[in-house]
């Protein structure tokens, strides 16, 4: 594996405790929010980038609201449900904490601050997902479990499916009401039908353990990091993955794919806590860079833009998009 240059951050936010989670907006309308995890503090604030030439010369951060969470942060999504070009408005996301529950925010950033926890996991929480209609929302566990929830009328379990390892990371179809998709740390990914309770596909690393996964923005391609290879499928051919690299040595933390680019995929891991950024147009890496303690990992919906929570700042990185 290629030695990389490490790439220095493009532009840092310092805060007074340990970043433990940052999650931005992943949808068009809500792009500029971010969510930040601070020790028992959630920080909603926007963050925009002055840009020339397609170039970032600034940024421009403006905290909105904090809430109180009681422990760590596993987990954080964001519902689709969230806006701030209405009246009154919307801001709308769950966390799922060390304590094994998930915690539902609702909040018009002034007077009106509602929150509601759901309960049924025994273990860690590791990843919990809205579907894009924001009426329910995925839960997956080291319980060997993912559940489903209904989120507007009763705050309820509605479906478990069982697993045969723990639960890493879940993903909503972007497009087809009802399909989503399960990661296991024993390598293996399923796509399920909610409707019919079934699961309709799957597809295995080979290796393991499986860390962490995602669903690309072209929805047939998804990706995992296990054992710290990046292994990437296209689901229209799933016998068989179309991309296998390593990528860190001893294990991946997180990955995600660039919303904006479906070759583009970000990944943290050890040893070091590097960032790569690599494409799957092209073997050597895009970008590498490090952080001091790993604290989450998020794309901009529009941006080539990176954050990273790295000990008590959150650090950017901008891809040249040459």
């Amino acid at each position: 594996m290629e030695e990389s240059i490490l790439t220095n951050p493009t532009f840092k936010l310092n805060f007074p405790k340990k970043v433990q989670y940052v999650e931005w907006s992943p949808y068009e309308w809500s792009q500029h929010l971010i969510c930040i995890g601070l020790g028992e503090e959630i920080i909603i604030a926007t963050i925009k980038f002055q840009e020339e030439d397609n170039v970032v010369e600034d940024i421009a951060y403006t905290p909105l609201k904090t809430f109180h969470h009681e422990t760590r942060i596993h987990a954080l999504s964001w519902s689709p449900e969230t806006s701030l070009n209405v009246v009154p408005k919307i801001v709308s996301f769950c966390v799922a904490g060390a304590d094994f529950k998930i915690r539902l925010y609702n909040s018009d950033l002034g007077e009106k601050n509602l929150y509601e926890v759901l309960e049924g996991h025994t273990s860690y929480v590791n990843d919990i997902a809205y579907d894009p209609e924001g009426e329910l929302l995925a839960s997956i566990s080291d319980d060997n479990t993912c559940k489903l929830w209904s989120i507007k009328e009763e705050q309820k379990c509605i479906l478990t499916f069982h697993l045969r390892a723990p639960g890493m990371n879940v993903r909503w179809h972007p497009e087809e009401t009802g399909k989503l998709l399960v990661a296991e740390k024993g390598g293996i990914m399923r796509m399920y039908n909610v409707q019919t309770q079934q699961a309709i596909m799957s597809v295995d690393a080979d290796v393991v353990p499986l860390m962490t996964a995602d669903w690309g923005p072209n929805p047939l391609k998804v990706a995992c990091v296990s054992s710290g290879e990046l292994v990437v499928w296209d689901m229209s051919r799933p016998s068989r993955p179309i991309e296998r690299r390593t990528l860190h040595i001893e294990g991946g933390l997180m990955m995600k794919f660039c919303p904006s680019n479906e070759n583009i995929i970000a990944s943290l891991g050890r040893p070091d806590n590097l960032l790569k950024i690599v494409s799957l147009k092209q073997k050597p890496v895009l970008l590498c860079g490090q952080v001091i303690l790993f604290g989450g990992l998020s794309w901009h919906q529009r941006a080539p833009i990176v954050c990273a929570g790295s000990d008590r700042q959150l650090l950017f990185w901008r891809l040249n998009s040459k």
